[in-house]
């Protein structure tokens, strides 16, 4: 894929001014298409509107980025080692490539989903540009409302980020009971 490329090239602040609509934290490094999970049947994808990946389709296809069709994939990969063919199913859908980012809903429960963004070519088929991380959809909800499918939720959309370690730790010891001491050594 175009990742390797792109990781080598630095990133201009001319390039990534038309994201400066999204949120800081959405706003994913060179070549990266990431997903979060928005509510249990909707995710949010947001990908980095560069020019390499535009300049790497035209040099490759010799024709210009805008003569193709953009399309994310999204690939049901439940217990898969996925490998970019072998998903159960896929659906497709026409984004603007400018946006940066699309809101994916009607996904199933308890699947785990993929997404690609890349070209659609009459052609040769698809092309893809970026792959996402992978996400699991909540289970369908249970009755006796436990929390537990929150706290699943929850788990899902939290961020990927390195721990908050404490500088001290506090520390306990197991006391016996003196009477059994006694008694034990009797």
């Amino acid at each position: 894929m175009i990742n390797e490329i792109i990781k080598n090239k630095r990133t201009t602040k001319d390039e990534n001014s038309s994201n400066n609509h999204m949120p800081q934290t959405y706003i994913p490094q060179t070549g990266e298409l990431k997903a979060k999970l928005v509510t249990p049947r909707k995710l949010f994808l947001f990908w980095d509107v560069s020019t390499v990946a535009k300049r790497v389709i035209e040099l490759f296809f010799n024709c210009r980025f805008e003569e193709h069709v953009t399309v994310i994939r999204i690939y049901d990969v439940t217990d898969l080692n996925f490998n970019g063919k072998n998903a159960h199913h896929y659906f497709e859908i026409t984004v603007p490539y400018q946006n940066g980012h699309w809101f994916v809903k009607g996904l199933a429960a308890n699947r785990h989903y993929v997404a690609e963004l890349g070209i659609q070519m009459s052609d040769t088929g698809f092309f893809p540009l970026f792959r996402s991380n992978c996400l699991q959809t909540p289970v369908l909800e249970m009755s006796g409302d436990n929390g537990l499918n929150y706290d699943l939720l929850q788990f899902h959309r939290y961020e990927e980020s390195s721990p908050k370690w404490m500088d001290y730790v506090s520390t306990y010891s197991y006391y016996m009971d003196a009477k059994n001491l006694e008694d034990n050594n009797a």
